[in-house]
């Protein structure tokens, strides 16, 4: 570059004059102005065609950005007159909405804040649209003006909205949306999504954990209809918390579902949906389902009995509580079913120590267990789990109980402390070495056809020649099994209300006298397939015929159940025994002269000698 004044001389060639932009083709020498400063570029031809070729390719790969640059701003200028559009119509609607007692009463009387916070729409993907882009029907020469019959019809028009951008189509290809949409009473789409702080799903769903995903449509009143059936699916998040199971995530349960899959699973009803879901249960908790399994419970289930509990129906689904609490009063989950038997455990003795604090007190699972409950027999006398607790109740027994050890292999523990429920005697067929019930279908390959007259007898019930005949079948089949009995309650309820041990029956003629009210009933017990005793009447005679004397021996009560034979046979005997040092002392009265004169005539022989 080169500055001129005066008469400065130019040379040949291209100059530009920058002060004026002026390009000047100079062929000779030129002189400058010499009235103002004049400053001339000097550009040589060759370098035209270097630079040409450059600054082409500096603008192509500019190009983009340009383009770029171009788009953005007049995105910013769009944004920004929607913004200026947006801030207009909001400031007008929060003008009321702000205000922190706008509310709206309905036809039902119901009320509902209509304050809006700005929060709302922080995370909101609804942050481009207006406020009237949902609200079309708000006019402001009439607002408010829209009355509603309630909360519910409020939200379920105001969800109509929602459908000017979302189709039915579209809804349609979601599996959860679309059992919704198709249901009488759907829900309006605000329940689930909310209404002014509706964020993008992808967002909240890699952030919140499983559980939390789960409730966010399951906390709010959520129900399905089963066949008919209303089934609530809300789920209260604070019982949840509460629960034995508060660090467990939904999907360990429900494993089938997810953040990404919520299959629709079909049940005939409600009942076929918990025995369903109970199942899960064995995941973690094998031990107690195998219990389970081999219960009177789960003997009822398989059976087709399908109201028998299941875990969640002692357990719960998502309350779980404590096993501490299943062993109180209030949370022993047994009462529900067994309301009456329940109410006999309060009033006995047990009971009556469990309420007044003391938690050592026995409770349904102490004595039943808590999963392998097996069925109540009437004909088996409790004392293997009364000694559980009781242990040294033999030695005491023996302290004032005469022959104590057949008393209590005899006798249920509750026929004495049960004192005021009627009695009876239950006749089985036990295994001798093990103690056991045999099962009907082990007696019926013992008995064969002789099966059929224990079920079969006449009103009267069996008679001494039936019993004779199983004894003698029983024996011929070369097997252990025998004829036993226990004396217990006819009521196996009554035996939950155990009187303290000062009211317990101690008089012996309570047994012992031939008007005894515990002989007055004898059944058979046969233990049937499920677990349960079945009942076949005997005839009273029984416990005093001759001919079951061995078959049922240990019911040969003195005073009470009496043979006619043995008494008469007892009376001989007695008599006999007191005849034989009568007789005696009375022959040597008679033959004292004989004796005396003996003696004597012993001694003259021994004095010639």
């Amino acid at each position: 570059m080169f500055r001129f004044y005066d008469e400065a001389v130019v040379a040949d060639g291209m100059s530009h004059d920058l002060s004026e932009d002026i390009g000047n083709a100079a062929e000779r020498e030129m002189l400058s102005d010499s009235d103002r400063r004049l400053t001339l570029q000097k550009i040589r031809t060759a370098g035209i065609f270097v630079l040409s070729p450059l600054s082409g390719l500096l603008f192509i790969c500019l190009l983009p950005l340009m383009s770029l640059l171009i788009v953005v701003t007049l995105l910013s200028k769009m944004a920004s007159a929607s913004d200026v559009m947006q801030s207009e119509e909001a400031a007008m609607c929060m003008g009321c909405h702000a205000n922190q007692d706008a509310v709206k009463t309905f036809g039902n009387k119901e009320k509902l804040s209509v304050r809006i916070s700005e929060r709302h729409f922080k995370d909101s993907v609804h942050g481009f649209l207006t406020c009237t882009s949902c609200h079309s029907t708000v006019s402001m020469d009439n607002h408010p003006s829209a009355n509603y019959a309630s909360r519910r019809a409020f939200a379920v028009q105001i969800s109509t909205a929602c459908k000017g951008c979302h189709s039915d189509e579209q809804l349609m290809a979601k599996p959860m949306h679309r059992e919704a949409i198709r249901r009488s009473n759907a829900p309006p789409c605000s329940d689930c999504h909310g209404s002014h702080s509706i964020r993008k799903s992808s967002g909240w769903k890699e952030a919140a954990s499983t559980s939390q995903y789960c409730l966010t449509c399951h906390k709010k009143d959520l129900s399905i209809s089963v066949n008919g059936e209303t089934l609530s699916l809300t789920i209260d998040e604070k019982t949840l918390r509460g629960s034995v199971h508060s660090s467990h995530e939904c999907s360990q349960c429900h494993s089938e579902y997810s953040k990404t899959s919520h299959p629709l699973r079909e049940f005939k009803n409600r009942r076929e949906l918990s025995i369903a879901l109970s199942g899960v249960c064995k995941g973690c908790h094998t031990d107690k389902y195998m219990q389970h399994q081999g219960s009177i419970h789960s003997s009822l289930l398989r059976q087709g009995n399908r109201n028998a509990p299941v875990c969640t129906d002692c357990h719960g689904a998502h309350a779980v509580g404590p096993k501490l609490l299943a062993e109180s009063i209030s949370g022993t989950p047994c009462r529900k079913c067994h309301e009456s038997t329940f109410e006999a455990y309060k009033s006995s003795v047990h009971g009556q120590a469990k309420m007044s604090g003391n938690s050592h007190a026995p409770i349904c699972s102490t004595c039943h267990s808590a999963h392998q409950v097996k069925p109540a027999l009437a004909s088996r006398s409790p004392r293997a789990t009364c000694f559980g607790c009781h242990k040294d109740a033999a030695v005491k027994h023996k302290e004032w109980l005469p022959n104590a050890d057949l008393h209590l292999d005899a006798i249920a523990c509750t026929a004495c402390h049960v004192p005021e429920a009627e009695h009876t005697v239950y006749l089985r067929v036990t295994d001798s070495r093990s103690g056991a019930s045999v099962n009907k279908a082990k007696l019926k390959e013992y008995l064969g056809p002789g099966y059929n007259d224990l079920t079969t007898a006449g009103p009267g019930g069996l008679d001494e020649k039936n019993l004779w005949d199983v004894y003698r079948q029983l024996g011929d089949k070369n097997s252990s099994a025998e004829l036993s009995g226990t004396l217990g309650l006819q009521d196996c309820n009554k035996s939950h209300n155990l009187a303290s041990k000062k009211w317990a029956v101690k008089q012996c003629d309570s047994c012992h006298d031939a008007n005894s009210k515990f002989f007055k009933s004898v059944v058979m017990a046969i233990i049937a397939p499920d677990g349960h005793e079945e009942h076949y009447a005997v005839n009273r005679a029984v416990l005093g015929s001759v001919i079951t004397l061995l078959p049922i021996n240990q019911f040969y009560a003195i005073g009470s159940t009496r043979l006619r034979f043995l008494d008469i046979l007892g009376i001989l005997m007695v008599f006999g025994g007191m005849s034989v040092p009568i007789v005696h002392l009375t022959l040597r009265f008679l033959t004292i002269p004989v004796r005396e004169a003996k003696r004597l005539n012993k001694l003259r022989r021994g004095d010639r000698r």
